[in-house]
């Protein structure tokens, strides 16, 4: 049975049910307020790769909420959640909540509308979109189900978001035990899959001037399926609050918007040309120095101390000037490497310390044996990217058995 299908017949069983408006709502609304409130969460408690408990009952819905670094309290990020869920049947005909706990046939979805200064997630905006279902025989298709392409209609438009084309995706599936009105007990299964997508600066100029009320939006799977799916008013109304950390997405306040291509970390200087007269009808532009780098950018920094190799392969620069960058640990010796990453330190010249994170990525541990690799990245939060090149800073790493780096770059 598709989604789509099973939403259908317990929407046909609630209406022969004739039960009452007030307890339809409490089945099948689509936000609850949490009575307590989060206006701040630290960033490593949205680090959702790996995916959120069932309905996901732990975020503030209908409130914004800013992500901040653990460490400094610095602002990375904004969010709004938002869910819907449809209650599944449980044997004897007992239309059961969606969001108390998995059951037969319910399938619940989890949207988080959001904006990325920097941290886990690329800068930009976007929604990151959760799925569950449990399906009535236990069984699906993980791949099927994976969230490919999101529609928003806003008043008489429609806007279409794409994943980025690199985000992580998530399934994974759990087994679960539920009982039936005779108090037997049954095991089943229910399964998850998470997709982000993004969201450009004009998709977000539409979502902040979306009038009050529910929205309609349409979601379709890898397999094919579409359902639609209303995001709460309450969602709706905090869009521009949230958006309003950077609106332009990370694209940049010109017109055109600057393109995130790669440019180097060097350019090359001309000598100065004549000023033209404008003669044409066309804004005149900017002095190439009033640009402002963003985006993908070139780096190369390295160090090596008895075959170990910490590196510094690229950065991305956000829009508000900040940046991070890549990091990789190559360990090519014949004993283990291992180090801190919240020991690790960015430190300008004068070795005044930075503020910074060195943060490992998912698949890398903290300990690289020896032939093995660790990634991560260095996100520098105290300094703004100099467009020169050299950023004039040094990333500090205190390695096992006197392994110590200091990597200018």
């Amino acid at each position: 049975m598709t989604i789509t299908t099973m939403i259908l017949s317990v929407r046909r069983i609630v209406f022969l049910a004739v039960i009452t408006a007030a307890t339809l709502i409490g089945l099948l609304g689509s936000t609850t307020v949490l009575a307590e409130n989060h206006p701040k969460m630290d960033d490593e408690e949205l680090d959702l790769r790996k995916g959120v408990a069932w309905a996901a009952g732990g975020f503030p819905y209908n409130q914004v909420v800013d992500i901040v670094d653990g460490l400094t309290d610095k602002v990375l990020g904004r969010i709004v959640p938002d869910r819907h869920g449809v209650g599944g049947v449980i044997p004897g005909g007992f239309i059961a909540s969606p969001f108390s706990s998995p059951k037969p046939g319910t399938v619940i979805f989890v949207s988080i509308w959001g904006v990325s200064l920097a941290g886990d997630r690329p800068p930009g905006c976007y929604v990151e979109y959760f799925l569950q279902f449990a399906p009535r025989n236990g069984e699906a298709e993980l791949d099927a189900i994976i969230p490919k392409r999101l529609e928003i209609r806003i008043g008489s438009r429609v806007i279409e978001v794409d994943p980025f084309r690199d985000a992580s995706k998530t399934r994974r599936s759990f087994d679960y035990i539920y009982e039936d009105l005779d108090n037997r007990r049954w095991k089943s299964t229910w399964y998850m899959t998470r997709n982000l997508f993004r969201l450009t600066a004009d998709d977000v100029r539409i979502l902040m001037n979306a009038p009050e009320g529910e929205v309609r939006t349409r979601l379709t799977v890898a397999g094919g399926e579409r359902v639609i799916v209303p995001i709460g008013a309450g969602t709706v109304a905090q869009w521009k609050e949230a958006y309003k950390l950077d609106p332009t997405c990370g694209e940049g306040n010109s017109k055109p918007p600057v393109e995130s291509k790669p440019v180097t970390a060097n350019p090359v200087t001309t000598s100065p040309q004549p000023v033209a007269t404008n003669s044409s009808n066309t804004d005149p532009q900017p002095p190439a120095s009033d640009v402002r780098v963003q985006g993908q950018v070139a780096m190369a920094a390295r160090q090596s101390r008895d075959d170990v190799a910490v590196i510094l392969n690229s950065a991305y620069v956000t829009s508000g000037g900040t940046y991070e960058a890549g990091l990789l640990i190559e360990n090519r010796s014949d004993r283990p490497f291992t180090f801190v990453p919240i020991f690790a330190k960015v430190v300008d010249s004068n070795g005044k310390e930075v503020a910074a994170r060195v943060i490992l990525a998912n698949d890398s541990a903290s300990t690289a044996e020896p032939g093995k690799n660790m990634r991560g990245r260095v996100v520098v939060l105290g300094r703004k990217w100099d467009a020169s090149g050299s950023q004039n800073l040094f990333l500090v790493i205190q390695g096992s058995g006197d392994r110590n780096f200091r990597i200018p770059f």
